[in-house]
């Protein structure tokens, strides 16, 4: 890919977003470039009409993570993949003297502590086995405050409430005989109720965020796929048919415009528009594939007695965004919550109270690193492509091209009747006062949209959550 022409495409795509938005001017966060890797240009038909189901294919694409350390911007393998390497090396810890005050608190509530297991026991048979981050006393009282209140309650609002049984709305007739006790224990805890209550409310909200990712369902807020698989939740923000309809505006359009010369490198020096100026290997600009499989532009530069001219028109842009689904606390569902990342960023390894790793995962976070996504992405059609030459014999060139059943234009190393089955169509025009021919390509036409579809990427917006 050539970076120079991608921030050209970036750039124009904000100034015209702007223009269409009443800003008049683009304003942060601006487009970065962008370098179509092996997910290919935008598969934008993100809805599936036949079931309302999400696309995979665009799923694929907005759920990917960014490559570390490339510019232009390219997505790389699955952000959620590395949210859950992130997410499930942390934990809520306290500090040593908040640890030793919870301690002290637990020795002085120790007969009833022992009394809760009891009525524990006899009321179920036997005490939860020890977790490595929880006592079997800490096991209980979770299980009673998530699942013995509607909605789920804590330690602190137990603690506090001047009406248990109600509080515990959902209490099994087995618990009954726990109750009292379960006041007594967390009357004696006194005021490190508070230091309880924090370890185990986040270590929980984190084991929901985390599952919603490793086992994503529609009960915890998973997006089902017209592939038959349930994924952690991403949402398109803008409309399908606001899409469509960006992509059938042909007031919306960019003009890409080269002058194209051969260098003594058996490539090309191409001068865009706004006068910037690159030396490129033909097969990285443009190429047009023809029958016999040869390339007819490298033809056109090499026997022209002027410079060619290369313009490309990239009708209807319009922006999407989507971003992944927030952590909701009070419900459990979905997964995306960055603040235990960014607390255990920034506790490191300081003795306080909050979220820490356990281990390191060992991940850049700055926005050198691997852990973004990108969250809005500026498309067009695929363009149309005129090519200007001065030739010795305009007609011949222009019999040459017209007899051409096949047509493979590439662009930037990619294919610009990608998503379609259908090839480019052609046509000519010749000026014979300045042995001029100029050849026409065209896209298929855009009313084949399908699930397939993809639109070409002019630039991107980025998110590093933890930077």
């Amino acid at each position: 890919m050539i970076p120079v022409i991608l921030e050209k495409l970036a750039e124009d795509a904000d100034a015209l977003l702007a223009n269409k938005s009443g800003l008049g001017a683009p304003v942060p966060p601006l487009l970065e470039p962008f370098t179509v890797t092996a997910l290919g240009n935008f598969p934008y038909y993100w809805q599936n009409p036949s079931n309302l189901k999400f696309n995979h294919l665009t799923y694929n694409w907005i759920s990917s993570n960014l490559r570390a350390g490339v510019s232009p911007v390219q997505l790389g393998g699955s952000f959620t993949n590395y949210f859950i390497e992130v997410l499930g090396a942390i934990s809520y810890q306290l500090s040593t003297a908040d640890l030793n005050a919870l301690s002290t608190a637990r020795e002085n509530a120790v007969n009833e502590q022992f009394a809760m297991l009891s009525a524990w026991q006899a009321a179920y048979g036997s005490i939860p086995n020890a977790a490595p981050t929880q006592q079997p006393i800490d096991i209980i009282i979770n299980t009673i405050a998530t699942t013995w209140a509607t909605p789920p309650t804590t330690w602190t609002a137990m603690q506090s409430a001047t009406n248990l049984n109600a509080l515990l709305n959902s209490a099994p007739a087995s618990g009954q005989t726990i109750l009292p006790v379960l006041r007594q224990y967390l009357n004696a805890l006194g005021s490190s109720v508070s230091l309880q209550n924090a370890v185990s409310m986040n270590n929980g909200f984190v084991q929901q965020a985390l599952a919603a990712l490793q086992s994503p369902s529609l009960a915890n807020g998973g997006i089902s796929a017209d592939n038959n698989f349930i994924y952690p939740a991403f949402a398109v923000l803008t409309p399908l048919a606001d899409i469509l309809s960006g992509l059938n505006n042909s007031a919306n359009t960019i003009t890409l415009a080269m002058t194209v010369t051969a260098n003594s490198s058996n490539g090309y020096t191409v001068t865009l528009d706004n006068n910037s100026s690159i030396n490129v290997a033909a097969s990285d600009f443009f190429q047009l594939f023809v029958q016999n499989n040869a390339d007819f532009f490298t033809s056109l530069v090499e026997t022209g007695s002027a410079p060619v001219q290369l313009e490309m028109t990239f009708p209807g842009v319009v922006q999407v965004n989507f971003a992944p689904v927030a952590y909701n606390e009070s419900t459990g569902q979905n997964w995306f919550w960055t603040t235990p990342i960014t607390d255990a960023v920034a506790n490191g390894t300081s003795d306080v109270s909050g979220f820490r790793f356990s281990p390191d995962p060992q991940i850049d976070f700055s926005r050198n690193g691997p852990f973004g996504f990108v969250n809005a992405v500026a498309i067009s059609n695929y363009p149309s492509v005129k090519i200007t030459a001065v030739n010795p014999n305009p007609q011949s060139t222009a019999k040459t091209f017209q007899s051409q059943t096949v047509l493979n234009p590439t662009f930037l190393g990619v294919k610009l009747n990608a998503g379609s089955q259908t090839p480019y169509s052609a046509s000519t025009q010749i000026d014979n006062a300045d042995s001029t021919v100029i050849l026409t390509l065209s896209p298929p036409a855009a009313s084949a949209q399908s699930l397939t579809s993809v639109g070409w990427v002019h630039g991107v917006q980025t998110v590093f959550p933890a930077a």
